[in-house]
């Protein structure tokens, strides 16, 4: 076996069939396929958890143990230490956990200003002089610490509020959140255990007969003195009898009574009673920031530490670099900042930059913590390890994944190995190495139908991601929107969304799109909340909120988020959908588990009784680490099989409760007879019509993707029989779809709007919004440089509108035909493959001013930087081989660096695009693309986001000609952009005379020396 190289020899988990594969080390690996092919169950579930168990092991034997995994092979060679970077990992992170804590930024921050900021006086909060002393007050102040910043520590938090930054107490609005109310009213409508209990009451109405106040008088009638009375009670003292015991009471309010009784809660439970009335206020005294006013004030490079904790990570680097140019940060600090600002970059490199320090993890999507924890690693130069990643381009704008990509290579390049499973069709493109299992999912799935480079995929006729590629993509028939009802939600106001309106119509499919950040989770929130309030108003005949039109013409709304679902490993496919009872009920009534006396409970997995109690029916043993969380085996009692013996052996036509279970979809959809289980057959045909046909029964719902959770949640929906009028809302429903799965997506979509349903997604599948009857579009950019509607209107509307970065791609989309994807390859006993078409390109090449853009190496600066160089003039060597050739100058810095890759993307740039070509002709050449705009082109180069053209190629040889060398590029694929009425940039236009023989720029200081 080669060093160079992981090998994995007859796995056989889950669904993989037997598989066999090398990957190759040190490269960008991507492994596609269709949605349950078997990518997790080989990247994941055997290559990570088996490479897990070999590194924790070796730390200690004995402690360390781990047993057999999940896992089945023959073997694995060649392995390296692993680090996973999943979207569910720290899902259930500490709810105080922020972006800041997390990341370790926050305790960068602290040491910076611990040693960076002079104290203010504590006194009059003014400043103080070289020695700490206040001229005004006359006082000392205490030297800074990093505890003085910390709302954790007695030297540095907020006293008011305990560093929390909120005060928890009783709210009046959630107590009486009616005013039109009775005083009765309100004292029968309270929470039990509270103020409604009997002694207070007639306490009450003792004080209120003595003071003459009616109680069915509306609250918010009562005279400024009595509303005093109601809440805080008086000194009076009354002598009553309750239930048979007297004593005397006093009235001391609801506030009073609720704050009292809080206090002196001896119990979770007695305290929980008051939760509903409890409500959050920002505390007075810090504002929010945590920290007692010395240390809200202090300051570096003229900010305070809040600045940085609540602005968007973008601008507080921003701060800090002026801040070190400038000279305003103090030396003892300036490497401590340095390194903030690296850290800090690393995040904003993966498309980050929006997130706030002071942000809880929480509110954090999978995607957007992945990316995190990549930002973390990207920053720990680590090197010799094997990352698995699960689809980092989650959750991601088309425009942010060249970011990614970078981030990717930029690991690959510090000498790891980067294995990511991926449905993004750039991020397939750019690797170095493609692992595609299939066909299909489930038992359909589990094989290595391709294993190569990415050019080579292209020519598999076997591969449905290539066919994906190849396509057009899925189709569907738009809604006519003629004398359709429209809604309007007007003022939304959420987050970074200030004040916006969402229009669009009832009864169609509606498209939220955005680059990331941009606030469209907070404008379709706004959205659910409003209408929902108006129809809750409508069924308690209130009068409806201003602000909303049309919400008449919906009953419900139903808002599918792309969580988890299912809190525990317990919760399964089957008790989900609620089929579980009619399988327990199907054992039941055989006649083995009658002649045994068994119940419904001997055949669940949750009680006791039936189950295996070694594992309490999970099927898995906890091992407990001391240095590490648990890990979990396969139960060495029941081996997985969840029960006790004796219900194993009752049998239903052949099979056993494990062995229903362990059934997929489809295979029990044939094994259910329709007429004896039609509600089980029901719930397995949405199932499997929901594209779900490879999950297994017992599978548990904790371990499904988010695409599946939605999916799934979407098939619950179904199966309560919600006909029409319903506003169906769902949070990214692509996201860990093949493109091939998309069909089944639209047409659960096309299923629920021909019943009257309307459909609005968020959603970054440039495809998917293509075939939307509505677009609304938020931007222009992320965090507060977003949060703005900037196109409302059809997708043919939205590529013709120039503000929209995703119109951009909507328009490159449409105008770029499927055939400008190479195709595969001939079927067999045809010709070999033809050549890209060179002819668009063919007549205006010798004239036209380009740059050549290649990915470097690991730089010293921040990872592989895009190098490139501006040439007067290509020439097509030969139409039928695609051969391109050009002129460079021997030992060019930025032509050495580029074909070291040994592939590059050549930009032909347009008449508009002068400044570009002037700027490469003389900026340094690792800092040229540093002010444009690029993204990755099909081989994972640079392209420029405005260029008339782009040409893929592979570098093929170069002569040495004199001072020069002659280029030879076989041509991969060309994509221009035609129909626009844009021309090239030709050399001509620049002026002959700038020019040298190969088409070179002269610079001034070189016409000088001759």
């Amino acid at each position: 076996m080669s060093l160079d190289s992981i090998r994995l020899e007859g796995v056989t988990t889950h669904n993989l069939k037997s598989v066999d594969v090398s990957l190759p080390k040190g490269k960008l690996i991507v492994a596609a396929g269709v949605s349950g092919s078997g990518k997790s169950s080989l990247v994941i579930d055997t290559l990570f958890e088996h490479s897990k168990t070999l590194y924790l092991g070796a730390l200690s034997s004995k402690s360390l143990d781990m047993g057999d995994g999940d896992y089945q092979f023959d073997r694995i060679a060649g392995t390296q230490p692993p680090v996973a970077l999943r979207q569910r990992d720290g899902a259930s992170s500490n709810p105080r956990s922020t972006v800041g804590t997390l990341t370790g930024l926050d305790g960068l921050y602290r040491l910076l200003f611990g040693a960076g900021s002079r104290p203010v006086c504590p006194a009059c909060l003014g400043p103080t002089g070289a020695d700490l002393f206040c001229d005004a007050c006359g006082c000392f102040a205490e030297p800074h610490s990093a505890k003085h910043f910390s709302p954790n520590r007695k030297e540095g938090k907020c006293l008011r509020c305990d560093g929390i930054g909120e005060l928890v107490g009783f709210s009046l609005g959630k107590i009486i959140p009616d005013r039109s109310k009775t005083l009765t009213e309100i004292w029968d409508g309270a929470d039990p255990g509270t103020f409604a209990v009997p002694n207070v009451r007639k306490a009450f109405e003792a004080m209120a007969a003595d003071i003459g106040l009616d109680l069915d008088v509306p609250f918010e009638k009562l005279s400024p003195e009595q509303t005093e009375r109601v809440l805080h009670g008086s000194d009076t003292v009354y002598t009553l009898k309750i239930r048979k015991v007297t004593n005397d009471f006093r009235f001391e309010g609801i506030l009073g009574f609720l704050e009292r009784a809080y206090r002196n809660a001896s119990s979770a439970a007695r305290k929980n009673a008051f939760t509903n009335y409890l409500g959050r206020e920002i505390c007075p005294a810090c504002h929010g920031g945590r920290l007692r006013p010395e240390s809200l004030r202090a300051t570096v490079a003229g900010h305070t530490f809040p600045d940085f904790q609540g602005d968007e990570l973008s601008r507080s680097i921003a701060r800090l670099r002026e801040g070190l140019a400038s000279g305003d940060v103090p030396a003892q600090v300036r490497e401590l900042a340095t390194a903030i600002v690296r850290q800090s970059a690393n995040i904003e490199d993966v498309g980050l930059g929006h997130l706030q320090l002071r942000r809880p993890v929480t509110t954090l999507s999978g995607g957007e913590l992945q990316r995190l924890l990549l930002a973390q690693h990207l920053a720990s130069d680590l090197t010799g390890v094997m990352y698995v990643l699960d689809e980092p381009t989650a959750g991601l704008h088309e425009a942010d994944t060249g970011r990614i990509l970078d981030s990717l290579r930029r690991l690959r390049d510090l000498g790891n190995t980067v294995i990511v499973i991926e449905h993004d069709e750039s991020v397939i493109r750019a690797a170095d190495w493609v692992v595609e299992l299939g066909p299909g999912a489930g038992s359909r799935g589990g094989e290595i139908i391709f294993e190569g480079r990415f050019a080579d995929l292209l020519k598999c006729g076997d591969s449905p991601t290539a066919a994906a590629m190849a396509s057009h993509g899925p189709a569907r028939t738009r809604t006519d929107l003629s004398g359709a009802p429209w809604l309007e939600v007007r003022g939304i106001t959420r987050n970074n969304v200030l004040d916006q309106t969402a229009r669009f119509p009832l009864g169609a499919l509606t498209c939220v799109s955005g680059v990331s950040g941009a606030g469209k989770s907070s404008l379709v929130a706004g959205i659910h909340a409003s209408v929902s309030r108006a129809i809750t108003q409508r069924s308690t005949g209130a009068a409806e909120s201003a602000g909303i039109e049309g919400a008449e013409f919906l009953d419900d709304v139903i808002h599918v988020e792309q969580r988890p679902i299912g809190r525990s490993s317990r919760s399964t496919l089957v008790t989900y959908i609620g089929i579980s009872d009619h399988l327990r009920d199907a054992f039941t009534a055989s006649e083995e588990a009658v002649k045994r006396g068994l119940g419904r409970g001997e055949f669940s997995p949750n009680v006791a009784g039936g189950r295996c109690e070694s594992c309490k029916g999970l099927g898995l043993a906890e091992i407990e680490m001391t240095l590490f969380k648990s890990e979990f085996i396969v139960c060495p009692e029941c081996e997985g099989r969840r029960f006790q013996e004796h219900v194993l052996d009752v049998r239903l036509n052949g099979r056993n409760i494990h062995d229903v279970l362990s059934m997929t979809v489809e295979d029990a959809l044939a094994w259910f007879d329709a007429q004896s289980s039609p509600k089980v057959v029901q719930a397995l045909s949405v199932l499997s019509e929901f594209g779900l046909g490879y999950l297994q029964l017992g599978c548990s719902t904790t371990t499904l993707s988010g695409g599946e959770a939605q999916r799934l949640n979407l098939a619950s929906e179904l199966l309560k029989q919600r006909r029409s009028r319903t506003l169906f809302i769902f949070d990214e429903p692509t996201r860990g779809l093949h493109t091939a799965d998309i069909r089944h997506l639209l047409a659960l979509f096309e299923r629920l709007i021909s019943t009257g349903n309307t459909i609005v997604v968020i959603e970054h599948n440039v495809k998917v919004i293509a075939l939307a009857d509505w677009v609304i579009d938020l931007g222009p950019g992320a965090g507060r440089e977003g949060g703005r509607v900037v196109h409302s209107g059809t997708p043919g509307e939205l590529a013709a509108d120039p503000a929209s970065v995703t119109g951009r791609f909507v328009r490159r989309l449409r105008d770029e035909p499927a055939a400008a994807v190479p195709l595969p390859a001939p079927e067999e006993g045809s010709p070999a493959s033809a050549a890209p078409d060179l002819g668009v390109i063919g007549e205006l090449l010798p004239r036209a001013v380009t740059v050549v853009a290649g990915t470097t190496r690991q730089s010293e600066r921040k990872g592989p930087t895009p190098y490139g160089l501006v040439i007067g003039s290509l020439t097509v060597v030969s139409d039928e081989l695609a051969l391109i050739g050009f002129l460079v100058r021997s030992g060019s810095t930025s032509w050495n660096a580029i074909a070291d890759t040994g592939r590059f993307c050549v930009n032909i740039l347009g008449e508009d695009q002068r400044t570009v070509s002037e700027a490469f002709s003389q900026g340094r050449p690792d800092s040229r693309f540093d002010a444009l705009t690029w993204t990755p082109s099909a081989n994972g180069c640079p392209r420029l986001s405005d260029a008339l053209g782009t040409i893929d190629c592979d570098l093929k040889s170069s002569y040495r000609i004199g001072d020069h060398e002659f280029v030879l590029a076989t041509v991969a694929g060309v994509d221009m952009e035609t129909g626009t009425g844009r021309r090239p940039l030709l050399r001509a236009e620049q002026g002959d005379s700038t020019l040298d023989d190969y088409g070179w720029r002269r610079f001034a200081r070189e016409a000088e020396a001759r």
